[in-house]
């Protein structure tokens, strides 16, 4: 029997060609970008930090919002953003009506770790533009569109 830790990152068998299996691939290459250099001025960040905090916008968002938002349970989000203030991305704050509620905006740093998320899709999509061609490009960016709508 073969392990788990035994597999190497490429399936074998139908899974490489079936469509879950090509836009996995796609996903690991965009996640492997991201997180290249990643851990030198942005320690202990995976691809899930980095969305969540793209998620928040400069006025702040409530735990629960956000958490609809991505898709998480308000608990698992809420350890999402202790762990990110713990290293100083986020802060957070009790609402003055009502305590219960959390409002989370980033810090400057996780300003800086958004830019550096967003210029490393950039790279990319300029380097997947390049392979495919502007055109082809394009064509990929609408069907996705249309794919997730």
């Amino acid at each position: 029997m073969t392990s788990v830790n035994d597999l190497s990152g490429t399936p074998t068998g139908p899974w490489p060609e079936h469509i879950a299996g090509l836009l996995g691939q796609a996903l690991r290459r965009l996640r492997e970008e991201i997180l290249d250099g990643s851990d030198e001025d942005f320690p202990g960040l995976r691809v899930s930090h980095y969305r969540l905090l793209e998620l928040i916008p400069p006025e702040g968002a409530r735990i629960t919002d956000l958490a609809e938002v991505a898709l998480m349970t308000k608990q698992g989000l809420g350890q999402h953003v202790d762990y990110l203030q713990k290293l100083g991305y986020t802060e957070s704050d009790r609402l003055r009506g009502d305590r219960r509620v959390r409002l989370v905006r980033r810090t400057e740093r996780g300003e800086d770790a958004v830019a550096y998320s967003r210029a490393a899709i950039e790279r990319v999509e300029a380097l997947w533009a390049e392979q495919l061609g502007p055109e082809r490009f394009e064509e990929l960016r609408e069907i996705l569109r249309v794919i997730g709508a």
